[in-house]
Formats: C-alpha cells, structure tokens, sequence
C-alpha cells in the first residue's frame, strides 16, 4: 500500500512537471556556460543572477520542478560549490512556495557552507536572502541580524552597489513595519550611495528606489509625491523587468488616493488579466478598499474573508489588522453590531501584535544606528590615516620648498653683494679716469682757449696751439669713450 502511495506521489509530481514543462523551460545552453566558466567570482555573480532571474518569472506550481532541474545539471557537470548552490537553489524554490521554514533552513546551510570557504561574494548574497525570508516570517530581529552580516561583508568587497543595495533592503523592513519615514531615509542613503556607481548597475537599481519611494508614499496617503515619482516611473531611463508592473500599480494607486474608485476597481481588475503584469499579494486588499469605498459592502466581504483565509499575507504589518477593521466597518454599515464588534476585537488583537512588532522595530533602528556608527568610525579613521600621511607628505613637501626659496634668496643676496662690490669697484674706477684723465684733457683745452682769449694776435697764436688742442680734444674724446664702454659693461 506504502509503495503505491509513493508511487502515486512520483507520478502526480512527473504528470505536474511535465504540465509545467513550457513554462519552466531552463536555458541550458548558457547554465551550463556559466557552470564551466573559469573565473570564479564572475561565475558566481552570474549563476546567482540566472537562478533569481528564474524564480522571479516561474509561477509557484513551477518552482519545484524548476529546482529539480537546476540541481540535476549542478551535479551533472559538477559545479564548484555545488552543495551551497543546491541549497541556495531550494531556499529559492521553498520561498517561491511560500514555505518559508524550509527556505530558512537551506539558506543557513547556505551561509555555512560558504563561511566554511570563507566566501564573502556568497556570503553576502545567502545573508541577504536569508534576510528576506525572515523579514517575510515577521522576524525582524533576526532579519537586522542578518543585514548587519551582509553588510560586514559588503564592506569587505568594497563594493558601493552592494552597500546601496543593502539600504534598500533595509528601507523595505521599515516600511513593512510601517515606519515610512524611515524607510524614505534609508532609500535617500542609498541613492547617495549611488553617485559613484556605474550607469549599468546605478539605473537598475535607481527604478527599484523610485517604485518603492512611491510605495511609501502610497501608504502615507500622500498624493503630489506619489504623483512626482509615478512620473519618474515613467521616464525611459528606468531599467527594471519589473517596470511595466511598476507604472501600473501606481497609476491605480493614484486613483486610489483620489477617491476615484470606481476606475480603480477596473485597474486593478484589468491588471489581473494582463499577462505582462507581475501580481502583488497587495492588490486584493486594495480591491477590497475600493469595493467598500464604492459602497459595494457584498464584494469586499468576499473578498476580505479569502484573504483571511490566505496564510501567505499574515506576515506583513497591518494587513490582518486591516482587514479585520474592514469586516467590522462593513458590518457596521449592515446593522449587524454583534459581528462588528467580534471583527473589532480581532482587529485589536493584531494591533497589539502589531504594537510589538514596532517596539521590535524601534531595537532594530538603535542596532542599525550603532553599526552605522561604528562603520562611521571606521571610515574616519582611515580616512584620518590617508589624511596624516598626505599632511607629513605636505609638510615634507613644504620643508623642501622654504629650503628652496633660502637657497634662492641666499643666492640672490650674495649676487646683489657681489653686484654691489663691482658697482663701487666700477665707480671708483670711473671715478679716477674722470679726475685724472678727463679732467686733465679739459684742463689743458680750457688753458688753451683762457691763452687765446688773452692773446693780441689771435690769429697767429691758434696757429701755434692749435695742435695741441686738438691732441687734446683726442684724448678728451678717447677718455669719454672709455667710460662709456665701462658703464655698458654694467
């Protein structure tokens, strides 16, 4: 009987594989590329993207088969780390599923597979994952544990995008725990981050930031800023498979808001037969508002009491709160007082599940605030170091150039006294030429001209003199020359 039961079991699994089969059709050709590349990280880097990349588009009755086919082609051409992927790859498809205990479980086999490796890349990757999973459970605690480990190891890579990433996913744990603005800062920090990053990675990431920016916007009932980002949403730079889902949802969200319920009840519903549309666990509730919000009570019961029943949405902050509150609002609006006030109660139960929730959440925000400043710490010191080396280099420098400039001022100076000496050498020696010699020639000139001035007979004693005034004039001539070949010299 026990062997029937399994077989039955192996071909009910076969038989919904091979319905599946379309569906979750696996490139093999470039798995197996990636498996037999040679560089390690990069192998690693693009195995991870393939095996999200995947997930994210299978549909959960998918995911199984899927996972069974990654792991039989991880052992066929013996991939390295081929456990810590396997695990990787089953925490994926369980998460997929919605069975968050048994994606819990492989994740930490994950995480100590490749602590035993001492693996950063993958590390970082598992720890953010697993963060995932326990921020999906409700496990705030020990989802802030695991960013901090993430982050330890982002740090480690040197790596802005992962930083900038992790604050991302930081910024959707205060948002599931309704604390907006925080989330709102986080998602700053993160586009802060970004300046440097390359366009490539920098714009996919900037469309992820912009759609949840307006998710929180959404839930602070704020309609201009929600507006201003749908906008952005819009713009052709955004790079995300995720974008048409994106401009959807907040164009539905912007009707929402504005109490145009009825068009938001056709969104919504016309979303659910868009094939291109990604779904949220979300847009129930939503129609749920907008059918009590549009008066149609009937409808959002429905509805409301099938999202209870559904145990995937009981995690998310609020959500069972909410609907609880909105049986009791409808059951108002009926008369029915009695089941009003059980939906209240109710509704008080998880408020104060809630309530611990954020208490919770106000211990995770002093956590990240102490890692932040340690991480703070740890920057300004070794920024503290580079800046002492470049101020000894400086000061090295600034030794060098005072005893430049001496040595130049030195020289100057010793030029200027050298200039100085000749100058006076010069000077005296102009000095002499001018009282011995040219004075000397003008002297006899000037005697020669007061004996002719005296002279009866002019005419006759030029005669005699006149030689020897113009010998004189010669050599006054060559004596003024001289100087000025001496001041030229100068």
């Amino acid at each position: 009987m026990r062997r029937k039961l399994y077989v039955t079991i192996a071909f009910i699994s076969l038989t919904t594989c091979a319905l599946h089969a379309q569906e979750i059709s696996i490139n093999k050709d470039t798995l197996i590329d990636i498996i037999q590349q040679k560089d390690r990280l990069t192998q690693q880097k693009r195995l991870i993207r393939f095996i999200k990349s995947y997930f994210q588009n299978v549909k959960p009755d998918g995911a199984i088969c899927g996972k069974d086919t990654l792991i039989g082609l991880f052992n066929k051409y013996d991939l390295p780390e081929k456990n810590a992927f396997t695990n990787f790859t089953q925490s994926i498809s369980a998460n997929k599923t919605y069975n968050l205990k048994s994606a819990e479980t492989h994740m930490l086999r994950s995480i100590d597979l490749a602590r035993e490796q001492n693996n950063s890349y993958l590390l970082y990757q598992f720890l953010s994952h697993l963060s995932f999973i326990q921020t999906d459970q409700g496990n705030f605690t020990g989802a802030i544990y695991s960013y901090r480990m993430a982050k330890k190891e982002a740090l480690s890579l040197n790596d802005d995008y992962f930083r900038a990433l992790l604050d991302v996913n930081i910024s959707d744990l205060y948002y599931k725990a309704s604390f907006y603005n925080q989330s709102i800062n986080y998602l700053d920090q993160a586009q802060e981050i970004l300046r440097s990053e390359t366009a490539g990675r920098k714009a996919q990431l900037n469309t992820i930031i912009r759609y949840n920016k307006s998710e929180n916007y959404f839930r602070m009932r704020n309609y201009d800023s929600l507006k201003v980002y749908h906008d952005k949403l819009g713009d052709t730079s955004n790079r995300s498979y995720k974008i048409h889902t994106y401009r959807l949802r907040t164009a539905y969200y912007l009707s929402l808001l504005k109490g145009n319920y009825p068009d938001a009840i056709k969104q919504i519903k016309a979303l659910k037969a868009d094939a291109k549309y990604v779904s949220n666990e979300l847009e129930n509730q939503h129609l749920a508002d907008a059918y009590f919000r549009n008066n149609q009570l009937d409808s959002a019961k429905l509805l409301v009491n099938d999202l209870l029943v559904n145990t995937t949405d009981d995690n998310h902050p609020e959500i069972r709160f909410h609907l609880y509150e909105l049986l009791a609002q409808i059951a108002d609006k009926k008369g029915d007082a009695k089941t009003a006030a059980n939906n209240y109660k109710m509704a008080l139960k998880d408020a104060k599940e809630n309530n611990a929730r954020i208490t919770q959440v106000g211990d995770i925000s002093s956590q990240i605030k102490i890692d932040e400043t340690e991480s703070s710490y740890i920057q300004r010191t070794e920024a503290y170091k580079r800046e002492r080396l470049w101020l000894i280099f400086t000061v090295i420098v600034a030794a060098l150039i005072i005893a430049a400039v001496g040595l130049i001022y030195r020289n100057g100076k010793q030029k200027r006294h050298y200039e100085k000496l000749l100058f006076a050498s010069k000077r005296e020696e102009l000095a002499f030429i001018n009282s011995h010699e040219v004075r000397k020639h003008l002297t006899n000139i000037l005697g020669i001209m007061d004996i002719l001035k005296h002279s009866d007979n002019k005419l006759e004693e030029y005669q005699q003199i006149e030689e020897y005034l113009h010998k004189s004039a010669s050599l006054l001539d060559k004596s003024i020359k001289n100087i000025s070949e001496k001041l030229n010299d100068e």
